[in-house]
């Protein structure tokens, strides 16, 4: 089996935005330590190109 790569997302803010723009997660669960909701999502190109999208965009509000 591959090794496959995922990516853990605490934001709900981000979760929406992952699922308007087509992507999918392929597990919820709750952080037993703290009882945050998170949703794992496999690493590839898309996931890559939308995180570095809301990061830009992130950066670029807080810089208004």
């Amino acid at each position: 089996m591959d090794n496959v790569e995922l990516y853990c997302c605490y934001s709900l803010n981000l979760r929406k935005y992952l699922y308007d723009n087509g992507l999918r997660y392929k597990l919820a669960a709750k952080n037993p330590n703290s009882d945050s909701l998170f949703w794992v999502y496999v690493k590839n190109k898309k996931l890559d190109k939308l995180l570095n999208e809301w990061s830009a965009n992130k950066q670029t509000s807080f810089g208004e």
